[in-house]
C-alpha cells in the first residue's frame, strides 16, 4: 500500500474500464471494507475477492493482480468518501 498512491473514482452505475482492477469499498457493520474484481485480459480470466476484507488488505490484492497481469490502473468505486483513510492513498 502506497500513501502516495493516487486512485480515480468511478462512481457505481459506471462501467469499470477492461484495464482497470476495481475496489469497491462498502461500510459493513460500521467499518470500511472492499472488494476486488477484474476483467478478462490476454494474461488472466475474469475474477474477484468477493468477500469484504479490511480496505489495506483489498488493495494489497489489488495491487499484485495490476501488477501480475498487466492492468493499467486501480479505480475505486465508493459511495461516501468519509470510509476512505488518507493513509490509503489519494481518490481523485
Amino acid at each position: 500500500m502506497d500513501r502516495n498512491a493516487t486512485y480515480r473514482r468511478l462512481l457505481k452505475e459506471e462501467d469499470i474500464p477492461l484495464d482497470a482492477v476495481c475496489i469497491r469499498v462498502i461500510e459493513e457493520a460500521g467499518r470500511p471494507l472492499a472488494e476486488v474484481e477484474w476483467p478478462e485480459n490476454s494474461l488472466t480470466d475474469k475474477g474477484d475477492y468477493f468477500y469484504a476484507t479490511p480496505v489495506p488488505l483489498a488493495l494489497e490484492r489489488a495491487i499484485d493482480v495490476k501488477d501480475n497481469y498487466g492492468f493499467h490502473e486501480i479505480v475505486i468505486i465508493i459511495d461516501d468518501l468519509a470510509l476512505w483513510n488518507e493513509a490509503w492513498g489519494t481518490v481523485i
